[in-house]
């Protein structure tokens, strides 16, 4: 507890403190609180002058809540000042003296480091700062001599011997009442609050990975790259025993395409690619699922074009060029580039701009222009939006290549 009259109780506090260091070296010295330039006449008494030059604010303090308050309580934070006080001697005709008498004082305030809560009770201001929490701390400053040329400027007289320290905090208590709500009956269902797991994973639905997995001969999955059109993808992750439903979004869909499924296991859902073609467009997708009103993060799905003309194919040169035709799924859209590799060399499609952007275009007849075309036999992929049709055989004991997916150039 803390009110407007803490400045003035501290500041007689410390004249007090004072008072008894100086009078213990030199008697007949006065201590007041009064500016610098008010010196005594060449007639007056030693006289040691405390004066309060600068207040500013306890940045560390300036935010904490009241003593007292409970959780879900708020109040006005407490005022939390630093004052910084000038110990000046004077005494008519006489330094020595002054240094002696500033000498006394600087031992007792080195002497007491902190304003005691007794000393502050006895001060005749009416003033409760004796009973906040916080004790006022004396530390000592140190000037430079810009500073002390400033200080004396600004005083308009003559420069005198100064020490100088600072009494933090003093807190100054708002009179605004705190914001006390009605307390809560009960905490949850053992009255017990929330719970503090020490984890690093996350209590929510969490996504880790989308991967597209093709069954082998013997029925054992086996990871691929990339799904086509009728696949099976696992999505893997934590806390996903609750979902209902895949949510796959991509760049060129306005609206993104809900796939329902059965609640798996807390690490893994399972969903097959199964819908129209034109509803799953070869490219880069994001994938989240969706328990009630809870969607997690979202992964990527790479879903690959499927060459679906008679593989392998035969086409013959017309002078040194040749022509590939090819018809795949699901259908190319707008705005999605379509190469095709043969071996490490890459071809682009030229074909017809659909009527309307939001029409897919059909994938049924791809047309190929490869100059220069070499002669023989080549492994051929579809690359439609970034992704590639699978080339590689993955359910055997090793990987391959698939010896369908070939293109001959005679």
């Amino acid at each position: 507890m803390s009110d407007a009259n803490a400045i003035e109780a501290v500041t007689e506090a410390l004249v007090q403190l004072v008072l008894e260091g100086a009078r213990e070296v030199e008697r007949g010295v006065k201590v007041e609180a009064r500016p610098p330039d008010e010196t005594p006449g060449p007639s007056g008494d030693p006289q040691l002058n405390l004066f309060l030059y600068q207040i500013s604010i306890d940045e560390g303090l300036r935010n904490e809540d009241p003593v007292g308050l409970r959780p879900g309580e708020h109040g006005d934070p407490q005022l939390p000042l630093v004052l910084h006080y000038l110990l000046t001697a004077f005494v008519p005709g006489g330094d020595v003296i002054a240094h002696r008498m500033l000498g006394g004082a600087m031992r007792m305030l080195h002497e007491n480091p902190h304003l005691s809560r007794e000393r502050l009770r006895h001060v005749v201001s009416p003033s409760d700062v004796s009973e906040q929490p916080e004790l006022i701390r004396l530390t000592w400053q140190s000037f430079a001599e810009k500073d002390i040329y400033s200080l004396w400027s600004a005083f308009q007289t003559s420069y005198r011997l100064t020490v100088a320290f600072e009494a933090r905090p003093v807190l100054i208590d708002s009179r605004r009442p705190p914001r006390l709500p009605v307390p809560v009956l009960r905490w949850g269902a053992r009255d017990l609050g929330p719970e503090a797991v020490a984890s690093v994973e996350s209590p929510f639905p969490q996504l880790n990975a989308a991967v597209p997995v093709v069954l082998g001969p013997d029925g054992s999955e086996h990871e691929e790259a990339s799904v086509k059109l009728g696949g099976r993808v696992v999505l893997r992750g934590a806390h996903l025993d609750q979902a209902n439903e895949v949510r796959l979004t991509h760049p060129l869909l306005a609206e993104p395409v809900s796939i329902p499924v059965v609640p798996g296991s807390a690490a893994e859902v399972r969903f097959e690619l199964t819908g129209p073609p034109q509803a799953f467009p070869a490219g880069l997708w994001s994938v989240a699922l969706v328990s009630g009103t809870t969607e997690t993060n979202a992964v990527s799905l790479a879903v690959a074009p499927e060459i679906t003309s008679r593989m392998p194919m035969t086409v013959h040169r017309t002078g040194s060029a040749a022509v590939v035709r090819l018809a795949c799924r699901p259908p190319v859209r707008v705005g999605q580039p379509v190469l095709l590799v043969l071996g490490s060399r890459s071809v682009l499609e030229r074909r017809a701009v659909a009527a309307r952007p939001e029409d897919p275009v059909t994938g049924a007849d791809l047309i190929f222009e490869v100059p220069d075309a070499p002669v023989g036999t080549h492994l051929a992929r579809l690359r439609i939006g970034g992704v590639d049709s699978l080339l590689v055989d993955r359910t055997g004991p090793k990987p391959k290549f698939d010896a369908t997916q070939t293109v001959t150039i005679s």
